[in-house]
């Protein structure tokens, strides 16, 4: 197992309890890798930026994920009532 290997588990095993990651994890560990590569291996504002990028992205959908299933109860609250 090389170190990219080792360390992607890490992280997937602390963002998921899995060993090898969500695909959603996955994902945002190849933008993050990318450019973490691009920059020469560096943490540069420009990694953060993405990591920060990554995280609202997950963020707002996590959001509309709930509003919908809110939504969807108070449909069916509001049939059954």
């Amino acid at each position: 197992m090389s170190e990219h290997d080792g360390k992607r588990s890490a992280i997937n095993y602390v963002l998921t309890g899995d060993r090898n990651g969500s695909r959603g994890t996955r994902v945002a560990e190849a933008v993050i890798g990318r450019v973490i590569e691009r920059d020469g291996g560096k943490v540069t504002g420009r990694v953060i930026v993405a990591a920060l990028v990554v995280l609202v992205v997950a963020g707002l959908g996590f959001v509309a994920y709930r509003m919908l299933v809110l939504d969807l109860l108070l449909t069916l609250v509001r049939e059954q009532g």
